[in-house]
C-alpha cells in the first residue's frame, strides 16, 4: 500500500467476472432507499409540501417521456401502461389524503410517501383478482420515483453526466445493469456474485471488465473515488491508485504486443465452428473485423428486459431480422430465459428462495402463452431472413420435450413460412443428460449452457461467491460429466454445440475440443484471444491428450494444471 496526499491506495483481491482494463471514477449505486423518519415543525409544513409538489411534478414528466419512448417503439397499446401510473399521482392516497397525514403527523414527507407507497403495495398484494393485484408493482415503481425525486437520488445519468465511471454496488440486476451500460460504464466491482452470474455474462458480453466477491467494498469507497481495474490475466483492483501505479497502468494497457494470427482453423487443417454470444443487435458490428458470421446464441430475455412494458410482436421480428441476416452462416435464438432472478419490470413474479432452480425458462414459456408465442411467431418470421435454429432453455422433463413440439407444431402451421427452422434445446440440466434418448425423437441439436448446468452438477449458487471454489468448470467430476454427454449425443446423432462461458476460457476450449466438440459460441470480448490460439492447436494431439486425463487423471486432480504444462501455449496465459 502506497500513501499519497490525500487517500490511500489500497490492492484488493476478487473473482474476476469477465476480462479488461479500465480507470475511471467510482459511482457507488446503493439499491436501498433509506428513508429516516424526522420530525418537523408546524411551520415547516408548506416547505414540505413545495418539495412533494415538485417530486410529483419531476415524476409526471418522467413517465411521460416513458410513455412517449413506449409509444415510439411499440405504439399506443403499450404506451397506455403510463397512464394509470400518472393517475396514481392524482389519487386521493397520493394527493391529498398524504397531505393531511402530513400535518398531522408533522414528519418529513419522504417516511409519509414510504408508509404510504408500503401501505398499497401491501393491500393491492393481497387482493385476489389478478389484474389488480399485478398493480401493486406500479404503486411500487411510481412511488420509488416520488422517493428519489424528494432525496436527490437520480442515478448515474445525472450525478456523473456523460463521464466514463466505474460501478461499485452490493449487488445489481440484469435489467439494472443494461440500464448502467446506456451511459459511460467501463467496469463493475460488486460485493457478491460470482464469475457465472448473469451479471458476469452481460458483463463479457458487453465487453466490460467485472469483478465480484469484494465483501463490503462498496460500504468502503465513495462515489467519485479513482478505481483501477485489470483483470486482463488476474484480478487487480486498486482503489485510489497512486502515480506510480497509473502510470504503470497505463503502460501495460498501451503495450498491446505484437499483432497474432487468427484463425476457426486447427493446425491439422480441422475448420471449427465460432460463433459468438450476443446480447443486444447493437453488439453486431463487433463482429464484423474477426470476420465471425455465426451467432452461436442471442438472449433474447434482453430485449424483454430493457423494455418498459411487453415488446410488441412487430417489434420482435425487426430485432431478430436483424441478428439473422448479419450472421449468414448461422443464427441461434434462444427464447426468453427469465425468472425471479431476470425479473420484468411489467410482469410480477413471486419471490423464490431458490429462483435458479424455480420458475424460469422454459418453464415460465409454457405458462404464459401470451408472452411465448408471439415471440415463436417472431423467431420463425426472421429465420426467413437467412440460416437459423430455435432454442429452448432448461429442458428437464420429457414432458416439456412434447409440449414444446407440440406448440411449435402449431405456430408453424399458423405461421406458414417457406422454411420452418430447425428447434434445439440448451441442455443445462444434469437430468437432461439421462435423457438424450428421448431429446433424439424431437431434435438432433443441443446447445451445452455450461454456467447452469455447472451450479446444478455442484448443487451451488453461482452467485454465492463464497462457494466459487467449488463450481469449478475444469474439475475432473464435471469435466468426465461434460464428455459423457457428448459422447452419448453423438451416439444418438445429435450434433453438440457450446455456448456457456467455458468455452471462453482457453483451457476450457481445449478441453471442448479434446472431447470431440467443434461448434463453440463465446461472448464477443473472448474470441480474439480463441481465435488466436486455435491454429496452434492439433486436433488429434488435443483430443489424445485431454482423454488420457480423464482415463488416468494427475494425482492432485488439478486438470487446470495439467493441461497448461500440456499446451505452454500464449493464448492460455
Amino acid at each position: 500500500m502506497t500513501e499519497t496526499a490525500e487517500k490511500q491506495s489500497v490492492i484488493l483481491k476478487g473473482i474476476i467476472g469477465s476480462p479488461g482494463a479500465c480507470l475511471a471514477c467510482a459511482y457507488v449505486f446503493r439499491k436501498r432507499i433509506e428513508v429516516k423518519r424526522v420530525e418537523i415543525a408546524p411551520e415547516q409544513v408548506d416547505a414540505e409540501l413545495e418539495r412533494y409538489n415538485a417530486a410529483v411534478r419531476m415524476t409526471a414528466t418522467d413517465i411521460q417521456n416513458l410513455r412517449r419512448k413506449a409509444e415510439e417503439r411499440h405504439g399506443e397499446k403499450y404506451a397506455a401502461i403510463f397512464d394509470s401510473h400518472l393517475l396514481m399521482l392524482e389519487d386521493p392516497q397520493f394527493g391529498p389524503k398524504l397531505v393531511a397525514r402530513l400535518k398531522k403527523e408533522l414528519v418529513n414527507v419522504e417516511s409519509i410517501v414510504r408508509d404510504t407507497v408500503d401501505q398499497l403495495h401491501k393491500a393491492f398484494s393481497a387482493i385476489e383478482d389478478p389484474y389488480l393485484r399485478e398493480r401493486a408493482i406500479d404503486i411500487k415503481d411510481v412511488g420509488g420515483r416520488l422517493l428519489r425525486h424528494l432525496m436527490g437520488l437520480q442515478g448515474p445519468a445525472a450525478e456523473i453526466g456523460d463521464e466514463p465511471y466505474v460501478l461499485v454496488a452490493q449487488e445489481v440486476t440484469p435489467s439494472e445493469m443494461l440500464d448502467f451500460a446506456k451511459g459511460g460504464l467501463r467496469g463493475i466491482c460488486l460485493d457478491t456474485g460470482g464469475a457465472t452470474a448473469h451479471v458476469a455474462i452481460l458483463a463479457g458480453a458487453l465487453g466490460i471488465p467485472s469483478v465480484f466477491g469484494l465483501s463490503n467494498f462498496s460500504l468502503v469507497a465513495r462515489t467519485g473515488d479513482q478505481i483501477m481495474l485489470d483483470t486482463r490475466r488476474e484480478c487487480r483492483l486498486v482503489h485510489n491508485p497512486d502515480a506510480d501505479e497509473i502510470a504503470r497502468f497505463n503502460a501495460s494497457v498501451e503495450n498491446t504486443g505484437p499483432e497474432k494470427v487468427l484463425s476457426d482453423t486447427t493446425a491439422d487443417g480441422w475448420r471449427l465452428h465460432i460463433a459468438a454470444n450476443i446480447v443486444r443487435s447493437e453488439e453486431l458490428p463487433l463482429l464484423e473485423p474477426l470476420k465471425i458470421k455465426r451467432i452461436g446464441l442471442f438472449r433474447s430475455e434482453f430485449i424483454f428486459m430493457e423494455s418498459v412494458d411487453l415488446p410488441s410482436e412487430k417489434f420482435q421480428t425487426e430485432v431478430y431480422t436483424r441478428v439473422v441476416e448479419a450472421a449468414p452462416e448461422m443464427a441461434v435464438l434462444r427464447t426468453i430465459d427469465i425468472g425471479s432472478d431476470k425479473p420484468l419490470r411489467y410482469v410480477p413474479l413471486a419471490h423464490e428462495e431458490n429462483p435458479a432452480m424455480g420458475f424460469r425458462s422454459v418453464r415460465f414459456s409454457l405458462a404464459r402463452p401470451d408472452i411465448f408465442e408471439p415471440q415463436l411467431r417472431a423467431m420463425i418470421r426472421a429465420a426467413q431472413h437467412g440460416n437459423c435454429r430455435i432454442i429452448f432453455p432448461m429442458v428437464s422433463v420429457p414432458a416439456e420435450l412434447a409440449a414444446l413440439d407440440e406448440l411449435y407444431r402449431r405456430i408453424v402451421d399458423e405461421v406458414k413460412p417457406a422454411k420452418v427452422p430447425e428447434w434445439g434445446i440448451m441442455l443445462e440440466v444434469p437430468s437432461a443428460v439421462f435423457m438424450l434418448a428421448d431429446i433424439a425423437r424431437y431434435t438432433r441439436y443441443i446447445s451445452l449452457g455450461t454456467n447452469d448446468l455447472l451450479q446444478f452438477f455442484f448443487a451451488v449458487d453461482r452467485t454465492n461467491e463464497k462457494l466459487a471454489g467449488l463450481a469449478d468448470m475444469m474439475s475432473l467430476p464435471f469435466l468426465r460429466l461434460m464428455g459423457q454427454c457428448v459422447t452419448e449425443a453423438q451416439k444418438h446423432g445429435i450434433r453438440v454445440g457450446i455456448c456457456g462461458e467455458m468455452a471462453s476460457d482457453p483451457l476450457g476450449f481445449i478441453t471442448l475440443l479434446g472431447l470431440g466438440v467443434d461448434e463453440f459460441s463465446m461472448r464477443p470480448a473472448a474470441l480474439k484471444n480463441i481465435m488466436a490460439l486455435i491454429p496452434q492447436l492439433n486436433r488429434v494431439q488435443v483430443r489424445g491428450i485431454v482423454q488420457s486425463m480423464l482415463m488416468n487423471p494427475p494425482d492432485d486432480h488439478d486438470c487446470r494444471a495439467f493441461l497448461q504444462a500440456n499446451f505452454p501455449l500464449q493464448s492460455c496465459a
